[in-house]
Order: structure tokens, then C-alpha cells, then sequence
């Protein structure tokens, strides 16, 4: 192995809806809680009212205003004066065992405050028996949560009241659910309660067995959708996948505009574009749109019952420092699998991203792309490609190996990484250098650091000087661009008899030539040859002028 592989750092953010988010593949599955609903008072001038499948929010008292910072390190907060209150009626049409709401508050002195949750106690209040006092240390932004049932159909009110003589700050008020139910939330191929979630399909079946409506939805219900023709369980998967989202911009969220392509959406959007990165005239792409639940959309199903390896590529683009979209993989019966997220990139112009799919080859799938931020609006993703069993050249990175044989042979006897795990631009750049790939350009080499100071990273910055170093010592451009590589960069573009660096070749020169003669040094050494000397003289005398 060249030199050991480091896997990137995660961004750490500071939005606890990002922590929600992340924490869900860990925490959150063992929990069952489900983010539905963030109040982060960064975009808007007061809290925003929710019509969601699993929980409706209604902000039915809005006192006090919004303010840009507070003591919590999240961005907008939003102020409440002494005898102010901020309150919410959640409703739902599911029975969900838990609802729960966190808050981070902020005060100098928050004696007398209190937050309640729970049955509608009157307009805009909790039953008493829900409330608690606030206990906060003093400028310290403390989260404080509150959790109780939901009936279908039952109101219930969050509150939090400012009874103190101090102002109080809230930010990030998270609402979630866990555990809901509904008799006939199951699609019509699982078995559950009476009925199934298609109504069509479920007439069709209960005319041949009432029972599956009258008292439950068992496996021979199941068996009827396909038996009685009302309907099929098997996935409609296509079998080559890729989506440009068209040339023309057109009003409206992407959903219905590519049946063939697209399943689902949810959040804001995702919306069509022809501006910013990635897009242009007559280059629609895809604009997913800002806030909480995050911006998404769903692929059709993609069949890799057969793949052995299988690859997403798209181009995508994301403002400056924002996180990139996570990529997930569904299976059929709903498993989901987050496969990666792009990382932030600081130039906010196009990129090309891979994500390997091996690990959920073997049977059908979707791809879910969520914008992966809440303030992802400049984020932009087109020509979305899944590619089954790839090859790609040396020259492009990829899944593992390559073609030709003889290249992937070579590089991967030098590096089994690419061959093992990705092709990446160190691969590429063995490949170029010591594999004779003829790739164009050495990925390292243009990126960054000065030719002429050592960093620990292969490459510098001057494309040119760069290759021509790594011509003769590869090492530096698969390694760390070292002491060795900064001396080869001394006589990039070939040697230069000014040596004192007036634009002239004259007397200073000459003295400086000279004064080292017999030595070996490298920028004095015009013929290259390994001695100062009378080739280097001649060199410099017919530059003279």
C-alpha cells in the first residue's frame, strides 16, 4: 500500500435538526421516534403552521416576535417578554402512543415559567395536571422536552408560558411521533387489520371474501389481489435507470411531471430549475427545496436481482459549506438503507458524485435523494444514472477495478484499495504515472499548495510544475508532495540561467554560477548533469543579454 486511507470527517453541525436527523439510523430506530415537524425561526417572521399525514400543527398564539441570535448557538430565536405565551393545537387522524416536544430555552432568570403538553383544555391551553416549571441556569440554553399520547381525532396543545420578570428566548422546537397506527394504513399486499390502503383493490378482494373486510386482511386476502385479478404485489421494476429532468423549466414540484422516473416526493418541492450550478438553458435540473422534513424525492423501482455491482452517479451542486443530499436505498417491503451523503464542497460549482450500491444488489430497489439540510435551496442534482455492473476506464473513478486488465493489474498490485474498495484519484493517478493509463492529467497535481513548500498531501497546485515533477519521482504525486519534490520544482519549464531572478542573464548570474562551481546544486545545474560546471557555463553564456 502507498499510504494509509483515511475515511473524510463528518461536518459537525450545530442545528439539533440535523443531530434528529443523523441520530435516526441509531437512536431513533430503537426509540421509534419520528421527526415530522422543526420550528427553527430562521426563515420566517413567526412560527409556521403543518398539514402532515401523520400530525396537523396549528400555532393558535403567536405572542412576542422574532430576533436574529439569542443564547442558543442555532441562528434566529424567538423572543417572548414577561407574561407572553407561544402555544400550539397538535392534531392527528392516527393513534400514536407518544407525542413529544423539545425546545432549547434561554434566560437570565426563567423562575416562574412553565411548558405544558397535553389534552385541550381550553382555547389555546393544556390540562393542568400536563404543566412544569422551567428550570434553566442562567444564559445557558437548556433543551427541555415534554411527551404524551395521541388519540385519533384528540386535540392536544403544547404551551410554554414566560411568568418570569426576565425576557425568554426559545429556538428549535422539535415535534415528533412515535408508534402510529391506523386500521388501514397497510398496503394490500401485507397482511393486517380489515382492509388495505387501496381502495380499489380492497372492494375488489372483500367482494370475493368479505372477511378480509369485516374482520382482518390475512395472507389469503393477500394471495386474492393477484388471484382475482384486482391488482399485482410484485414490483413494476425497470431494469436501466437515468433521468436528465428534461431541457425546459416548468412551474411546480417534479411528482406527476415523470411518472416513469419518479414515485414520490415530500417536503418542500423538490422543484424543477434551468439556474445555478448544474442547470442552464435548455438544462432543467432539480431544485430541492429548504426547511424541515427534508426536501425529497423517490426513484421507480430499479431491478439488481441479477447485478453483482452497481453504481449511482449524478452531478450535483450545493452552496458553500452546506452539507450535500443523502442518498438511501429502499427495498421492497420498505427497509430503508442510507447509502451516503455528499460532502460540502466550498467551491459551489458542479460536481460529478458516485455512490458504490453493492451492499443492496440482489433483489428490486429505489433510491430516496433527500436535499440533506434545511437550508439547501441553492442545492441542485441532475442526470441521475444507475449503472448495473459498471466498467469504467483508469482515467475515471468508479466502483473497484478497471478496464483494461493490464491497467487494473498493475495498479492494483501497487494499491489493492482500488481494487478492493473504489477507484479513486489515487488510483487514477497510479495509473497515469506508473501503469502508463494515458490518462490526460494526474487528478493530484492543480489542486492545491504552493510547488515550491512540502505538504503532507500528494500534489501542488501548478498543474504544469506538478507533472513534470511527478514524470520523474511519482512519489510525489502519490504520496506527499515532500523536500525532494519541492528541489524537482526549482527547474520546472526546464532551466533557467537567471539565476538572481532579474529578468536578465548578466554579471550577477555569472558570479552566482560561479560562486558555486564543483557543488551539486540543483537550480546552478542548467545541463542537469549532477556537478556545476563548464556545461552549465556554456548554457549560461548563450542566454547572456
Amino acid at each position: 500500500m502507498l499510504n494509509e486511507r483515511m475515511l473524510p470527517v463528518p461536518v459537525n453541525h450545530t442545528l439539533r435538526m440535523s443531530v434528529a436527523i443523523l441520530a435516526l439510523a441509531t437512536s431513533a430506530s430503537a426509540q421509534s421516534w419520528v421527526p415530522v415537524h422543526l420550528e427553527s425561526f430562521q426563515g420566517s417572521a413567526s412560527p409556521v403552521d403543518r398539514d402532515g399525514d401523520r400530525l396537523q400543527l396549528t400555532w393558535c398564539r403567536r405572542e412576542g416576535g422574532a430576533i436574529a441570535s439569542g443564547f442558543c448557538p442555532t441562528g434566529g430565536h424567538w423572543r417572548l417578554s414577561p407574561g407572553q405565551t407561544l402555544s400550539a393545537t397538535m392534531t392527528s387522524p392516527l393513534a400514536c402512543e407518544g407525542v413529544r416536544v423539545s425546545v432549547y430555552v434561554g434566560s437570565l432568570d426563567a423562575t416562574g415559567s412553565r411548558i405544558s403538553l397535553g389534552p385541550e383544555a381550553g382555547v389555546c391551553l393544556a390540562s393542568a395536571d400536563s404543566e412544569r416549571p422551567i428550570e434553566i441556569a442562567p444564559t445557558l440554553c437548556t433543551d427541555v422536552a415534554m411527551e404524551t399520547a395521541l388519540a385519533p381525532g384528540g386535540r392536544i396543545v403544547w404551551s410554554l408560558a414566560n411568568g418570569s420578570p426576565n425576557v425568554l428566548l426559545i429556538d428549535e422546537i422539535l415535534f415528533e411521533v412515535r408508534d402510529c397506527e391506523d386500521a388501514a394504513s397497510h398496503g394490500c399486499c401485507e397482511t393486517g387489520d380489515a382492509g388495505c390502503a387501496d381502495a380499489a383493490i380492497e372492494a375488489c378482494v372483500c367482494d370475493v371474501d368479505p372477511f378480509c373486510c369485516a374482520h382482518g386482511w390475512d395472507q389469503t386476502c393477500v394471495d386474492l389481489v393477484e388471484t382475482e385479478a384486482c391488482g399485482t404485489c410484485g414490483p413494476d421494476c425497470v431494469e436501466a435507470y437515468r433521468l436528465d429532468f428534461g431541457t425546459t423549466y416548468v412551474p411546480g414540484g417534479i411528482c406527476g411531471r415523470f411518472d416513469d422516473h419518479v414515485d414520490a416526493c415530500g417536503g418542500v418541492g423538490p422543484f424543477l430549475t434551468t439556474s445555478g450550478a448544474c442547470a442552464g438553458p435548455g438544462d432543467a435540473a432539480v431544485r430541492f427545496g429548504g426547511g424541515f422534513p427534508w426536501s425529497w424525492f423517490e426513484t421507480t423501482c430499479v431491478d439488481l436481482t441479477t447485478a453483482s455491482t452497481a453504481e449511482c452517479r449524478f452531478e450535483c451542486a450545493t452552496a458553500p459549506g452546506v452539507p450535500g443530499p443523502v442518498l438511501e436505498a429502499v427495498s421492497a417491503d420498505g427497509t430503508t438503507v442510507e447509502i451516503g451523503r455528499v460532502p460540502p464542497d466550498a467551491s459551489g460549482t458542479c460536481r460529478v458524485v458516485a455512490f458504490d450500491l453493492s451492499a443492496v444488489v440482489g433483489g428490486p430497489i429505489s433510491l430516496r435523494l433527500s436535499s440533506g439540510s434545511s437550508v439547501a435551496d441553492a442545492t441542485r442534482v441532475d442526470d441521475l444514472e444507475i449503472r448495473i455492473d459498471p466498467r469504467h476506464g483508469p482515467c475515471e473513478t468508479g466502483l473497484a477495478g478497471t478496464d483494461p486488465p493490464a491497467v487494473e493489474s498493475c495498479v492494483c498490485e501497487l494499491d489493492g484499495f482500488c481494487c478492493e474498495t473504489t477507484w479513486d484519484d489515487l488510483c487514477i493517478a497510479i495509473a497515469t504515472l506508473l501503469c502508463d493509463a494515458g490518462c490526460e492529467s494526474v487528478p493530484t497535481c492543480g489542486v492545491a499548495g504552493d510547488c515550491g513548500s512540502t505538504r503532507t498531501e500528494p500534489g501542488c497546485g501548478d498543474a504544469t510544475c506538478c507533472e513534470e515533477v511527478c514524470a520523474v519521482d511519482p512519489y510525489c504525486c502519490l504520496a506527499e508532495w515532500d523536500e525532494a519534490c519541492v528541489a524537482r520544482a526549482v527547474g520546472c519549464g526546464g532551466p533557467d540561467p537567471d539565476l538572481d531572478g532579474d529578468g536578465r542573464v548578466g554579471g550577477s548570474d555569472l558570479g552566482m554560477l560561479l560562486a558555486r562551481w564543483g557543488s551539486d546544486d540543483r537550480r546552478a545545474d542548467l545541463d542537469e548533469d549532477g556537478v556545476v560546471g563548464g556545461g552549465d557555463l556554456g548554457m549560461m553564456l548563450a542566454a547572456w543579454g
